[in-house]
């Protein structure tokens, strides 16, 4: 392995001895314990559900049950008349006084209230506040409304056509698209031995939090401002959908997120509708507190908490080889109703473009249309895993044509160390790994272990398990985690695209990550975190960086949190960024306090700056005539009558990682996805197929993970089990499916099925560590693991256990129904037994090898119907 194997168990202690490597002792890197875990376990967490002011009244909304239907009228009057009722609201009312939310693009009306239309089941059409939640629902039960029923578009391919339009203010459902073609991808394909071309479906699936949206909102009357208390994600960087909603400047609207919350993974990001709606009962109500919680239902059915669903056409270009010459993708992305902020989750993958091969010629192409389905927002990943798994997908088939090994396919084609830091095609850059090496590590581990006697993989097991229907098998498949997120790209589809050939590198403007801190007057440190957490433990990151910047014990140093007025605008908790800003943003920190402290040591003696030294949390005269404490520079301080400019207090802003290394212009100039860190997984799920049953057991799940240096590795391995965990339900279980009337399936936990220890194996983990050139100290992002490379891992392996009988894991989830299915299908065809027949059998679907002059740029819109002027929907052509 290139970089050393690690693990948990291999962490040094917190004051272990540095040994003979070098190091100094450092509580970063070791298996500190969770400093937000105690309070959690001990039920001492307060979360928003758990805020309740005296004097709060609850919020609760009349949601429609029609996907798609004018609203002719709204009569309020019988809940106006209830007894318990406080207020009642509806969209006519808030265009009196509020404004549209924010969109993802432009072109989109949206009010927290439906207007006029209803475009999706469970939109809310009123809100009503009375004395409580249970009084709430019962006013809800007592508005009328009348509505004229529209045909839903349901189907993405359908919304393609434009037959029925959802906005015709904007007249298309495919509001959004673009081309990028990288290389000579016309002529890779011409060129080619073979041209496989095949189709693939990811399902609609979410991060489905334990804790769901929830909000308390109180209007200041004297001050004319806003505070509210809320769970959303990001709340520096969307608080504006709130206040710009409200009509306010961001100084009069404090969101300020707890702690602790109870989940997010993205999906929090959208529960502006909420606040807002708060916020304005509140200013109705003259500054009376009001709260809001979603239900269950509420969140699975209309939460705009669903992430991608979409449909895939893939081409590869390979020779009889194995060496891949091209790669294109085509994908309709189906937004829901309203193209909200995570648009730009349809330009993620480019950071990823080709996984972890070494392809030049690439095209990827995408559509996004809208449907009468609740609207997407982020989730794990944004975006990429059905990417890899589309990818993944097409590898192993190819391998299947070829007749070669898929694991063998895959290496012979990854980027090698060599390459490193490796540009792909779409100027992203992979800054360390080896990923050969690292496959081969881990298909060492599992064959030694299990492909033995008494071993899962046994060859007379395999067989015996495949005489009762139940076939095994295990692919070896190895996925990038793009980490650490710049910001200036995430707009590139509210952009002139037309400009960015001229844009040049003085134009990017990327947020920085702000963390701060004071001495206080016992000698404790008290830093300040400028965004929310989600449960990553960013207390204890920030905990272990500064111990060691200062030189002080973890137990003197309290992390807390700034609400969005205090804090500075950044990009936040996403994109596996944290742990590379963190670092860095500490480091700058500490180093910014000890000046601080070191001047204020040298005033208090009358000696120059160099005559003194801060080290082990004092600042010491180098002559060895003295020593101040912190605690006592915090008095010296206090005394000293600066006021807000103490020298016990600093700040420091780290900026992104990217902005100081040229390697990353073009790709910043062009607004392309920047992730200057290449975190990467092997994973081998050994997997047993039922096909009587069409159940998939996963028997035991390896991996091997790389994030470059582990700044915790209790932290790292916890965010790894639960991603794999997510990963497992979203490859087997998880869907939110609607029929073809536009309603949805799946609004209890009895229908959408979460992963639990039934389905979530032993998961064998080992770990290696290529630091990252390009940051503080060398972590890569990897908040983001399992999720994105779980799902496409198991679906490779279903293939690999099935390969015997053709069938290919080609939709996302593999349902018992659908596998059960793809075995009939395959059963009730001739069993393909060599190559040949398998060549035949995909020649049959698809053509077989194209011939020369074939078609290279496929024109997959079908219909789509006339842009509406002035909407990004051009199809650059870069190169």
């Amino acid at each position: 392995m290139s970089g050393a194997e690690t693990g948990p168990e291999s962490a040094p202690e917190p004051g272990a001895d540095a040994g003979t490597d070098g190091r100094s002792e450092s509580f970063t890197g070791s298996g500190l314990e969770r400093v937000e875990d105690h309070r959690i376990l001990t039920g001492e967490a307060e979360y928003v559900h758990d805020i309740t002011p005296e004097g709060c009244l609850h919020m609760a909304l009349l949601r429609t049950t029609h996907p798609h239907a004018e609203i002719e009228s709204i009569d309020t009057s019988a809940a106006e008349d209830h007894p318990d009722c406080e207020l009642v609201l509806t969209g006519a009312d808030l265009q009196e006084e509020y404004y549209p939310m924010p969109c993802g693009l432009p072109g989109f009306e949206e009010w927290s209230l439906a207007v006029d239309r209803v475009r999706f089941v469970g939109e809310p059409v009123a809100a009503v506040v009375a004395t409580d939640r249970y009084a709430a629902e019962d006013v809800v039960d007592e508005i009328d409304v009348e509505y004229e029923t529209l045909d839903p578009v349901v189907d993405p391919r359908d919304a393609l056509d434009d037959e029925t339009i959802i906005h015709e203010d904007v007249g298309t459902n495919v509001p959004d698209g673009e081309e990028f073609v990288f290389g000579d991808v016309d002529a890779a394909f011409a060129d080619a031995d073979r041209v496989i071309e095949r189709e693939y479906s990811w399902g609609r699936i979410s991060g489905v939090p334990l804790e769901t949206g929830g909000v308390v909102a109180e209007y200041d009357t004297e001050d004319d401002a806003f505070s509210i208390d809320c769970n959303i994600q990001l709340h520096t960087l969307v608080d504006d959908t709130v206040y710009e909603t409200l009509g306010y400047p961001p100084e009069r609207v404090s969101l300020d997120v707890p702690a602790d919350v109870g989940g997010s993974f993205g999906t929090k990001i959208a529960i502006h509708r909420y606040c807002c709606l708060a916020a304005m009962a509140s200013q109705q109500l003259d500054g009376t507190p009001v709260k809001f919680v979603e239900d269950r239902v509420e969140n699975l059915q209309g939460g705009d908490m669903h992430s991608s669903d979409r449909e895939y056409e893939v081409r590869l270009a390979v020779d009889d080889d194995g060496i891949i010459q091209g790669l294109d993708t085509w994908f309709v992305d189906d937004f829901g109703a309203w193209p909200h902020y995570p648009v730009n989750q349809a330009l993620k993958p480019l950071s990823v473009l080709t996984d972890a091969y070494d392809i030049s010629n690439v095209r990827y192409d995408y559509d996004l249309v809208l449907t009468n389905k609740t609207s997407q927002t982020a989730y794990r990943g944004f975006g990429v895993p059905p990417h890899l798994y589309a990818i993944e997908m097409i590898v192993d088939e190819a391998a299947r044509e070829l007749d070669l090994d898929p694991a063998e396919l895959r290496r012979m084609n990854f980027v090698t160390p060599d390459q490193m830091p490796h540009e792909i095609a779409s100027h992203n850059i992979y800054d360390s790994g080896d990923y050969p090496a690292a496959l081969d590590h881990l298909r060492d581990r599992v064959e030694e272990r299990e492909a033995v006697d008494g071993g899962l993989l046994d060859f007379d097991t395999v067989e015996a398990r495949r005489d009762e229907g139940k076939y095994r098998g295990v692919s070896y498949t190895l996925h990038i985690e793009p980490g650490a997120s710049g910001s200036d790209w995430t707009d590139r589809q509210r952009t002139d695209r037309d400009a960015l050939d001229d844009r040049n590198r003085e134009d990017v403007a990327e947020l920085p990550e702000h963390l701060r801190a004071e001495i206080t007057r016992e000698g404790d440190v008290r830093a300040f975190l400028a965004t929310d957490s989600s449960g990553q433990g960013h207390q204890t990151i920030v905990t272990q960086l500064l111990a060691d910047e200062l030189e002080v014990l973890p137990s003197t140093i309290e992390v807390e949190y700034l609400d969005s007025v205090a804090a500075p605008t950044e990009y936040g908790s996403a994109a596996s960024r944290m742990a590379v800003m963190l670092s860095g943003a500490a480091q700058g920190l500490g180093a910014t306090m000890k000046e601080n402290l070191e001047t204020l040591a040298a005033e208090e003696w009358g000696v120059d700056e160099d005559a003194v030294q801060y080290r082990d949390g004092a600042v010491e005269r180098r002559d060895g005539d003295g020593s101040l404490d912190l605690a006592t520079l915090a008095e010296i301080d206090a005394a000293g009558g600066r006021g807000s400019d103490r020298l016990t207090r600093a700040s420091y802003d780290y900026e992104h990682p990217a902005t100081v290394l040229s390697e990353f212009d073009e790709a910043l100039a062009g607004k392309f996805p920047v992730y200057p860190t290449a975190a990467f997984a092997v994973n081998a799920p050994i997997v047993e197929v039922d096909t009587r049953t069409g159940e998939v057991e996963i028997l035991k799940f390896y991996t091997l993970r790389d994030c470059g240096t582990q700044l915790n590795p209790v932290i790292v391995e916890g965010q790894a089990h639960g991603g794999i965990a997510q990963g497992i339900g979203a490859a087997l279980m998880e869907e939110f499916g609607y029929d073809e009337s536009g309603q949805p399936q799946a609004v209890t936990f009895f229908d959408y099925l979460l992963p639990s220890i039934k389905n979530v194996p032993n998961i064998d983990m080992d770990h290696s560590e290529t630091p990252s050139p390009f940051t503080a100290t060398g972590a890569k992002g990897t908040g983001e693991g399992g999720m994105i490379d779980a799902p496409a891992s198991i679906a490779s392996s279903i293939n690999r256990a099935l390969e015997p009988l053709g069938v290919v894991a080609d939709r996302i989830p593999a349902t018992p129904n659908r596998v059960h299915d793809w075995v009939r299908d395959a059963q009730s065809n001739s069993e393909p037994t060599t190559a040949e027949s398998e060549d035949a059998a995909s020649a049959e679907t698809d053509g077989g090898e194209r011939a020369e002059g074939a078609r290279s740029s496929p024109d997959r819109r079908s219909g789509g119907g006339e842009q509406a002027e002035g909407l990004q929907t051009s199809e650059d052509v870069l190169y």
